[in-house]
């Protein structure tokens, strides 16, 4: 059972890339969303933070703790059932009060501001032509289609109408600009001194702080805690240890017909969060086979054609291991909004909902980048747009 938080921060937030800096003149970048092993952090440290003695039995012993609490938590080297599954932006509502989710725009839709433009254009797989050639291996590639030609929008973001939309194959109304969520605000920090604990002579750098708006929050979805997460309360959050306050609300999961997919054979996969594959911009289960050489997605109980992808540039995370206290290994991830386009579809669309739901990942997972919210995917029709 999946229980729903509102994570609303204090103060502005501190997220680091994966980028260290801190000499002279360097300038630290926030990442944007942030990674979900932030929040699984964050909910794991003030679960163990509520006793002292348990926090050091494991941190500094890597011991697992009795009862439902080590149950939830695992050690520091096997997690336990505890996982993140869901994390958006989220804004309340004027009118109901209520946070809504808030995603970023898919690869699969491109914004515009510009006269003789559609706001929105959802792209279209269709085999390469002479016209235009595509240098993958998949039979379709995703064309944009406009009317003219124009520069595409940055920082767009769907809102959660808008994302319910695009999964059913509808194009959406509008979306909201990053501008209506957070600003970037600049801070100027001093290096200090290792050995004597002072501030270092000129070593001065900048770094990015993310101010979000009085009504912005995050959506985070936790698995597993087994009634050991209050409904509310405070977490850490991010660098400098700046806090902010949680509490549990109602959220369903946006989910599309299952029969439609049954019946037309077709479907698509979106990241909602980044991708870590064996097969690099391949989700786990796809594989190359047969004369044909067709990328064929092959589950318990189903298997469908990988038809097309948009997949931007990779992204690579890392993070900070604080029971070691050292950097975790950094590792190429295919970014949070690829979108993957299956036909050929057959088997049962319920066990295929079902694997898309528990995460994409294969038989062998890291299971602590799988607790930590990594690979989490929504599961859409796919529909042809008349340009």
């Amino acid at each position: 059972m999946s229980t729903y938080h509102f994570v609303q921060p204090l103060d502005v937030l501190m997220i680091r890339g994966n980028k260290s800096f801190g000499g002279d003149g360097q300038h630290g970048e926030a990442v944007m969303p942030p990674w979900p092993s932030l929040f699984a952090g964050a909910f794991r440290s003030a679960l163990l933070g509520k006793d002292a003695g348990q926090l050091a039995r494991f941190a500094h012993a890597g011991d697992r703790l009795a009862g439902a609490l080590g149950a939830v938590l695992g050690s520091r080297d096997e997690p336990g059932s505890f996982a993140i599954n869901w994390l958006s932006f989220a804004i309340v509502g004027a009118e109901t009060g209520a946070p809504q989710a808030i995603v970023p725009l898919p690869a699969d839709l491109v914004a515009f501001d510009a006269p003789g433009v559609a706001s929105l254009v959802a792209l279209q797989p269709t085999a390469p032509s002479a016209g235009c050639r595509a240098s993958g291996e998949l039979p379709l590639v995703a064309h944009l289609r406009i009317a003219r030609q124009a520069k595409p929008q940055a920082g767009r973001w769907l809102d959660a109408t808008g994302l319910a939309a695009h999964l059913r194959g509808e194009l959406p109304a509008r979306t909201l600009s990053s501008a209506d969520l957070f600003k970037r605000e600049t801070r100027l920090g001093i290096a200090l001194d290792h050995g004597s604990r002072t501030a270092a002579d000129g070593a001065l750098y900048t770094s990015e702080a993310i101010a979000l708006d009085q009504a912005v929050g995050f959506l985070v979805g936790c698995e597993g805690d087994a009634g050991q997460l209050p409904k509310s309360g405070h977490l850490r959050l991010g660098g400098d240890g700046k806090g902010a306050r949680h509490h549990a609300i109602a959220f369903t999961v946006p989910v599309v017909p299952a029969q439609e997919i049954a019946a037309s054979g077709r479907f698509r996969i979106i990241l909602a969060t980044p991708g870590l594959f064996a097969g690099g911009w391949l989700p786990e289960g796809v594989t190359r086979c047969g004369t044909a050489g067709d990328y064929r997605l092959q589950g318990e109980g189903f298997s469908a054609r990988l038809a097309c992808a948009a997949v931007p540039r990779f992204d690579t995370i890392s993070g900070w291991d604080l029971v070691r206290q050292q950097p975790k290994t950094a590792q190429r991830v295919a970014p949070a909004g690829s979108v993957y386009w299956f036909d050929d579809f057959s088997g049962d669309v319920g066990k295929l909902a079902e694997w898309v739901a528990g995460g994409l990942w294969g038989d062998n997972p890291d299971r602590q980048r799988c607790a930590e919210g990594f690979n989490r995917a929504w599961l859409g029709l796919w529909r042809r747009h008349t340009p």
